[in-house]
This record gives C-alpha cells, structure tokens and sequence, in this order.
C-alpha cells in the first residue's frame, strides 16, 4: 500500500516554505528506511488544502480509510496506531532535519 502524506510547509516553521520540497525527500527515505514490507511512502509538499493530508493507494486506486484500516489489519496493524507513529515519526525526523 502507499501512504501518501502532504507536508504542510508551516509545519516546519515560518519559512517553512522555503525547504518543504527538500524536507518531503529527506523525509520519504528516513521513513521508508524504517517502513514495514508492505509499505511504500510518498511525501510530498502539501500546497494545495483542498486536497487531504494522507491518501492511500493500492495497485495507484484510492483507498478509503476504512479499507486502509481493513488492509493494515491484515498484517496486524491499527490504523489509529499507524496514524500515531507516523505523527512521532515525522516529529522526530524534522528535530533530526534541523539538527535540534
């Protein structure tokens, strides 16, 4: 499945704009380097808010939440505790983006 996550550029601060492209790629491979097998993350600047700040797609379809959470289930995962790993996650990988 492929998680595809929208960085908010104000996520990372005032000027966040100005290296939120730059953020999504570092970003992308701290996570995939961690991600389970069946896992395949896209982070990408989030500019446009009219579109949703995850999607997951299998085989390039969206899937609804529901049936994201029925696909994590498979393999034993909460889709509630992938949602808050992803937040620790990325908390811990902006810290690391600025050295903090």
């Amino acid at each position: 499945m492929t998680v595809l996550f929208r960085m908010e550029p104000g996520s990372l601060g005032p000027d966040g704009a100005q290296y939120v492209a730059e953020f999504c790629e570092f970003a992308q491979v701290q996570l995939q380097a961690c991600a389970e097998m069946y896992i395949r993350w896209a982070i990408v600047p989030r500019l446009d808010k009219s579109l949703v700040e995850m999607e997951f797609q299998l085989s390039s379809k969206k899937l609804t939440t529901a049936k994201a959470g029925q696909y994590l289930a498979v393999f034993g995962e909460n889709l509630d505790h992938f949602e808050e790993q992803l937040e620790n996650n990325l908390e811990a990988i902006i810290n690391q983006y600025f050295g903090r």
